[in-house]
């Protein structure tokens, strides 16, 4: 159904509401433009100050902790015993003190996004063990060289060395007297990216820019967004007040004037710099000046008139489809808009019922495509029942029926009768785990009787934090008859099937392994093949019906994975828990 709307509406109606309301602006503006003007630039500067004080004291209790950290390795055993009593230690011991050591600069990194590595060097034994990358290793000797040369660690920890930037912390009973090797050297390199990605946050406006000085400036790291280079501000530092740690100031570099602030840290003797054009922060005031009293009368009563009518015209008509499309984002698709007057927002009001009616609509018909597929593909793997499978059981309940095996022809037929019940319901979709199990587990006892001593088999009970999990019906039984049918029909003696359940990394782990005959490479990229593939028109087995099926209700991060072992196949279904595993419950 199409509408006509006056697209002139909502234009008279502004200009109308322009001339009712700006006249008591005028006059409260200019008062407060004179007011603003004497005190814009001294706010500007202690906002700048305290900004720049704010972010450098950030910095130096980021930079003094994992200071302090480094110092807490004088008392740490394991590097201490690794130092002295190395060539005394057995190899298990000795790896032990490595794996020790390492932990803990590992935990080092990971308690600061300031650090890309942290490395212990111990020249006593010309060995690195590092926190990061290779554990154990000989010590770069350029690298070491260069952070154990610092003067003096105490106002002055850092290293600047090819492009890198390290906290170096060197130990030594004789605190390196005559040149002594110091027993141990912490090196913590600082990730100059992320110090750039802080330094960008840290710039005093959109247009600015900010960078940390080393000591007497030997070094620095500058923002992202920098827009002078370190040597043009180096000469400021010689102006720098003795007696004060901070400072902002007007200067001209490079033929433009910008306001400086710095902050030294008296701990670690960097300093932290942030700058902008001076035009970026005071130039409008300049210009306000100069054009007000032309401007101020006209402009002030437009803008002022003009936002009262977006409020009214604009705004409110916006809020009301800001709150509609936040009720739809909460799911609710029943939402629908109401415009009296024919307008452009009426026109908008109208296509947005629209459009949320037909996602609805498209939203009911996936769900129920996928809900279909799903059931559609359980009925499938229920009507899959193999005629051997049939026939070799009912073989064997012949056999032990001839030879008056009373006790197994009871227990087999209640093994066969409990496996159909199972795979002929159809009233439930999901079913808890360890019903799932239960009846996996029967099929076992069913091909038991077929396989005799020739195949033992272990199955694991199913953790009890997960026992009541529900997952789809009909996913582990394909998994086991996978590996009887493929991998040990031919198995003669010693034959072995493991079905255990991993708990790991907030999944559920379904493993099936044999040690049956394997699987060659075409057959098994093939399988791969299969198990990617989303044709609707494939030929699927059990494996990749089970693999679609979990895959529909649990997203791409589940399915199945088949993995070639030095014993044969295993069989790996995963499944997400999304957060259903009670707190405290781990890996069994």
């Amino acid at each position: 159904m199409s509408r006509s709307f006056n697209v002139f509406g909502i234009y008279w109606k502004l200009l109308l509401s322009f001339l009712v309301v700006i006249i008591p602006f005028g006059a409260i503006s200019l008062k407060m433009n004179e007011y603003g003007e004497r005190n814009v630039k001294k706010e500007i500067e202690d906002s700048i100050q305290s900004r720049v004080s704010f972010y450098g004291l950030l910095l130096e209790n980021e930079f003094s902790r994992i200071v302090g950290m480094q110092e807490e390795y004088v008392n740490d055993r394991p590097l201490l015993k690794m130092g002295i009593a190395d060539p005394y230690m057995s190899d298990i011991e000795r790896h032990d003190v490595i794996v020790a050591i390492h932990e803990r600069l590992e935990r080092m990194i990971n308690s600061s996004s300031y650090l890309a590595g942290a490395d212990a060097y111990l020249p006593s034994i010309g060995r690195k063990i590092s926190g990061s990358g290779t554990m154990y290793g000989a010590i770069p000797d350029a690298e070491y060289n260069a952070l154990k040369a610092i003067e003096d660690r105490y106002k002055n920890p850092f290293v600047y060395w090819q492009n890198r930037l390290f906290l170096s912390f060197p130990y030594s009973n004789m605190a390196l007297i005559g040149g002594q090797e110091p027993l141990f050297l912490i090196g913590a390199e600082i990730d100059q990216g992320q110090l750039k990605q802080v330094l960008d946050r840290f710039a005093i406006g959109g247009s600015g820019g900010s960078m940390i000085v080393g000591p007497d400036g030997s070094w620095s790291v500058a923002s992202d967004s920098a827009l002078i280079p370190w040597p043009a501000i180096q000469p400021l530092l010689g102006e720098w007040p003795r007696h004060r740690s901070a400072f902002v100031k007007e200067a001209d570099i490079q033929g433009k004037t910008y306001w400086i602030a710095a902050e030294k840290s008296p701990s670690l003797g960097i300093t932290l710099l942030s700058y902008m054009p001076a035009s970026d922060i005071v130039g409008s005031l300049s210009f306000y000046r100069t054009v007000y009293w032309i401007l101020c009368g006209l402009f002030l009563l437009v803008v002022a008139v003009f936002a009262y009518g977006i409020f009214l015209q604009i705004h409110q008509p916006m809020r009301r489809l800001m709150r509609a499309f936040h009720r739809v984002e909460s799911g609710n698709w029943h939402t629908a808009l109401t415009h009296r007057r024919r307008d452009e927002f009426g026109y908008l009001y109208v296509q947005f019922n629209s459009m949320v009616a037909k996602i609805d609509e498209l939203i009911h018909e996936v769900y129920e495509q996928k809900f279909r597929a799903n059931l559609s593909e359980l009925r499938q793997l229920q009507s899959q029942i193999n005629p051997h499978f049939l026939y070799n059981s009912f073989y064997n309940l012949y056999r032990m029926a001839r030879n008056e095996e009373t006790e197994n022809v009871s227990a087999f037929s209640k093994h066969l009768g409990d496996y159909f019940y199972f795979i002929t319901r159809t009233r439930e979709d999901d079913i808890p785990l360890e019903e799932e199990a239960g009846f996996a587990r029967n099929y076992v006892d069913i091909q038991t009787f077929r396989f005799m001593d020739r195949i033992a088999v272990r199955f694991d009970p199913v953790p009890e934090s997960v026992r009541a999990l529900p997952v789809p019906k009909l996913t582990i039984q394909p998994l086991i008859e996978n590996a009887y049918q493929h991998g040990l029909r031919n198995t003669v003696s010693d034959g072995r099937l493991e079905v255990r359940f991993e708990l790991e990394g907030g999944k559920l782990a379904v493993v099936v392994e044999d040690n049956g005959e394997g699987i060659g490479d075409e057959q098994h990229a093939e399988l791969l093949r299969k198990l990617k593939s989303t044709s609707p028109d494939m030929e699927t087995t059990g494996l990749v019906n089970v693999h679609r099926r979990i895959q529909l209700k649990h997203g791409n991060d589940s399915g199945i994975a088949v993995i070639r072992t030095e014993r044969g196949v295993q069989v790996r279904l995963s499944i997400p828990l999304d957060g259903r595993l009670p707190d405290g419950e781990g890996t069994e």
